[in-house]
């Protein structure tokens, strides 16, 4: 993918899949050097067309390409340039900086609970939020979707 490695964040490619002739892969740029791969079912497609008639994302229906850029792709890029916007946004290289920023943050007021919000490249399409409620830091993944965000796990 390195058509996409030096291209803004947000930026996307439609290819075809490796794994089925009925799907289509969209790699998306989420962050700097984090790259999202996302399998598109392709439904109802006819013999020799290029493109399935129905195409299916993450369980939503969409029609054509267009409209995945449209209602998936603009609302999730949306959603990152918020939240790097924050802030409460740290731009770390591992989850061992957040962890080590935020200690320190305690140290400094024990009273407070600080909180800061990550992209790190082991959870792809992933926003993490760290926060120290007492000694230990805990990190939640927040899944980017178009219609918002989904907390999912927690440790």
């Amino acid at each position: 993918m390195t058509e996409l490695e030096q291209a803004e964040i947000g930026e996307f490619i439609f290819r075809p899949s490796t794994r089925s002739e009925d799907a289509i892969t969209l790699t998306w740029k989420f962050w700097k050097q984090h790259l999202v791969h996302i399998d598109i079912r392709e439904e109802d497609k006819q013999p020799g067309a290029a493109i399935g008639q129905r195409l299916v994302l993450a369980g939503e229906y969409y029609d054509n390409l267009r409209e995945i850029v449209e209602r998936y792709i603009i609302p999730c890029n949306r959603l990152v340039r918020e939240v790097t916007q924050s802030t409460k946004w740290m731009d770390c290289q591992s989850w061992e900086e957040l962890e080590m920023i935020l200690k320190e943050e305690k140290q400094s007021d024990k009273g407070r609970i600080p909180y800061r919000f990550s992209i790190l490249s082991q959870y792809p399409q992933h926003v993490v939020l760290a926060y120290v409620p007492k000694d230990r830091v805990v990190k939640e993944f927040i899944k980017v979707r178009p219609k918002g965000f989904y907390f999912h796990e927690q440790n």
